[in-house]
């Protein structure tokens, strides 16, 4: 049997609050400091909202309003009551971080580099927005709809923002200038990265895929010495069509150089391919590891 590894109900509370109150101030110290600043757009439910007004005079805070609005409820019906919570604390605290900040009227930061300054933003926004999300939360806009459509057709929260975002700021090219428009797609797309590494973050893995004349010998050292799960994939070499085996491991990517040494030890002919995995889940990762028996133990 395995037992998917939970933290106590209290500390999830406690880290979640905590992503969400950090990543609300880090993306609202950027907009105050270095967006606003230095003309650049914003996409979202706010850049889209800017751009009503700016074509049909809509006001721009009834917009955002009934957009954030519209998303909390799909959002509680699609992906839960928990997220309509924390995306509504995170909507509070949001604008209260943007207020304070505001109100303490501090100098923006004298960098001369307009390159400095849009990599500041980009990745006080990326890390802020990651923060956010997996906090289990949104800042409202498109990240509130990123995770909407990630639990209904497991689409990249990375991708959805970026297209919507993208969008945004192809129809604001219509009301700025030409350098705008391109230091602002060029923070975005900084920003998408540093997102999708923070999402990421400690789940990163390697899979070896393993053709040896020692699969016993390789594959204990696997199980034991490197502590990781094994899958005996059968195969039929395509040169001379013999029959073998093959081992399939993930192990994490700090493992990746010791693991390939103690494969060679054992074979130095072994034929390695290794690949990078994103995310695993499953047992061994999402799940606790079966103990490991005794060598005797195997019948």
């Amino acid at each position: 049997m395995f037992r998917q590894k939970k933290p106590p109900k209290w500390t999830r509370i406690l880290r979640n609050g905590l992503y969400l109150v950090v990543g609300d101030a880090m993306v609202a110290f950027a907009v105050t400091y270095f967006y606003i600043p230095n003309d650049l757009m914003v996409g979202g439910a706010t850049g889209f909202a800017l751009i009503l007004y700016r074509m049909l005079g809509i006001d721009t805070a009834l917009t955002v309003f009934v957009f954030n609005l519209l998303l909390m409820i799909a959002g509680a019906v699609f992906v839960g009551r928990q997220f309509l919570i924390y995306t509504a604390l995170g909507s509070m605290i949001y604008p209260l971080c943007l207020k304070v900040f505001d109100l303490l009227r501090i100098a923006p930061p004298q960098i001369e580099d307009m390159m400095i300054r849009i990599v500041c933003a980009a990745i006080l926004v990326g890390v802020g927005v990651g923060f956010v999300i997996k906090g289990g939360g949104s800042t409202g806009g498109s990240d509130e709809l990123a995770v909407i459509l990630n639990k209904l057709f497991s689409l990249p929260v990375t991708t959805v923002i970026t297209v919507f975002d993208m969008g945004v700021l192809c129809v604001a090219f219509l009301f700025s200038s030409l350098q705008s428009v391109i230091y602002s797609i060029i923070t975005l797309l900084i920003e998408m990265f540093v997102m999708n590494r923070v999402l990421l973050s400690g789940k990163g893995q390697v899979q070896f895929f393993i053709v040896t004349k020692k699969p016993e010998e390789v594959r204990q050292m696997l199980l034991r010495r490197a502590n990781a799960g094994v899958t005996l994939v059968k195969i039929q070499t395509g040169y001379l069509g013999e029959n073998s085996d093959a081992l399939l491991c993930v192990i994490p990517t700090r493992k990746l150089h010791k693991t390939q040494e103690w494969i060679h030890d054992i074979d130095e002919r072994a034929f390695i391919t290794i690949s990078e995995i994103r995310e695993v889940r499953g047992n061994g990762f999402s799940y606790e590891q079966i103990p490991m028996p005794a060598p005797a133990e195997r019948g």
